[in-house]
């Protein structure tokens, strides 16, 4: 099974200027947990997740409207392309310790988004998506994580 096969193909995307409150208001109308940072032409920067966001206006003591997403967004942006396995999909989130990856197509723009629930509601034999390989990335992700680490998540 390919990523594009359990991927949410209508991934919501901002661009780095765009205040916090518009990545915010995308994620509560669309009842998504991220958004994907784009440039002007499409191709995928980053990502800013709804704890990114809250967490960045908190520790700054500003609305959410007074900060850019880039402030917030991640300064690494994980991903995996279409086409690839899930086999490589779940490794990376184990890895990064990240529950959503960005899909991106071969010129790099965003086809779609995978996270941890989608593998959650996959899972199963008929889908062919292995319930103790779900469980085994969420208890990856879910692993303390150094301050030093944590910081540039």
């Amino acid at each position: 099974m390919n990523v594009e096969e359990l991927m949410n193909a209508k991934a919501f995307t901002c661009h780095p200027q765009d205040a916090l409150k518009v990545a915010a208001e995308l994620m509560w109308t669309h009842d998504i947990g991220c958004v994907v940072v784009v440039d002007h032409d499409g191709k995928a920067l980053g990502m800013v997740t709804d704890r990114d966001l809250l967490m960045c206006a908190f520790l700054n003591d500003r609305a959410l409207g007074d900060e850019p997403v880039s402030r917030a967004m991640s300064k690494e942006l994980h991903a995996v392309r279409v086409g690839e396995p899930m086999h490589v999909a779940e490794a990376m989130m184990k890895g990064r310790q990240v529950r959503r990856l960005a899909v991106l197509d071969q010129a790099g723009k965003v086809a779609g988004v995978l996270s941890l629930n989608d593998l959650a509601l996959a899972a199963g034999p008929k889908k062919g998506i292995k319930p103790e390989g779900v469980a085994a990335t969420l208890a990856s992700i879910c692993q303390p994580r150094s301050a030093s680490a944590a910081a540039h998540a």
